[in-house]
C-alpha cells in the first residue's frame, strides 16, 4: 500500500471509530500502529495522536490497558480474554527485560494477585479455531503500542521464539484482513 493510500486508509479507519468508538476498530487501529512501527515506517500523526492520547491515561489505570485503549467498549472481547490480554502485556514486559517465562509468569501473577498457572494459561492460550496463540500475539501489538516502541532485532528473535512463528506472518494475514473488511467507498 503507497503512502497516500495508507494515510487514507488509516484517517478513513480513525473517522470510522470516532463516530462509532468499538473494539473491533480500537485492535484493527492498535494492530496498524505496531505493524507500523515494526515495519520501521514514519507513523501517520493522526494515529500517533489517538494511541499518545490512550497511552498518557495508562497511569490512572496501568492494569487495565484494555479498557484504556477501547477493547471494552461493544463488540469486545470476553471478559477473561480481557483480563488475559491485560496480564501478557505485563509478562512480555518481564520477558523483554530478560526473565524466563516462568518468571515473568510469577511476577506478572504478582501483579494481578492471581496464580502463576493462571498468567501462564493466559499467555500460551492457544485460539480454538485458529489453534495460534492470537491472544499472546494481540498482546505484544498492545505491548507495543503502550510503549511506543519498536522492537529491537534481539527483541524480534525472542517473541519469533516465544510465539513460536514469525510475528510478521500474523501482522501481515491482520493488516490484509483489515484492508478487505474496511474498503474505503
Amino acid at each position: 500500500m503507497k503512502n497516500a493510500e495508507y494515510k487514507r486508509f488509516v484517517i478513513y479507519l480513525l473517522n470510522k471509530y470516532s463516530n462509532d468508538q468499538n473494539a473491533e476498530l480500537a485492535e484493527v487501529l492498535i494492530k496498524e500502529y505496531s505493524a507500523h512501527l515494526y515495519k520501521n515506517l514514519v507513523c501517520l500523526e493522526e494515529l500517533q495522536i489517538w494511541i499518545n492520547h490512550r497511552s498518557s491515561k495508562l497511569p490512572e489505570d496501568n492494569l487495565n490497558p484494555s479498557k484504556i485503549f477501547g477493547l471494552h467498549d461493544k463488540w469486545s472481547r470476553s471478559k477473561i480474554e480481557l483480563k488475559y490480554l491485560n496480564m501478557n502485556v505485563y509478562t512480555w514486559q518481564h520477558i523483554f527485560k530478560g526473565d524466563s517465562n516462568e518468571d515473568s509468569y510469577g511476577k506478572t501473577a504478582i501483579l494481578f494477585s492471581t496464580t502463576n498457572e493462571e498468567a501462564r494459561i493466559g499467555f500460551e492460550r492457544k485460539n480454538h479455531d485458529f489453534g495460534n496463540r492470537e491472544l499472546c500475539r494481540f498482546s505484544l501489538d498492545l505491548f507495543i503500542a503502550i510503549n511506543k516502541k519498536k522492537l529491537m532485532s534481539e527483541e524480534i528473535d525472542l517473541a519469533n521464539k516465544t510465539l513460536d512463528e514469525d510475528i510478521t506472518i500474523q501482522m501481515h494475514k491482520d493488516c490484509e484482513h483489515h484492508r478487505l473488511k474496511y474498503k474505503i467507498t
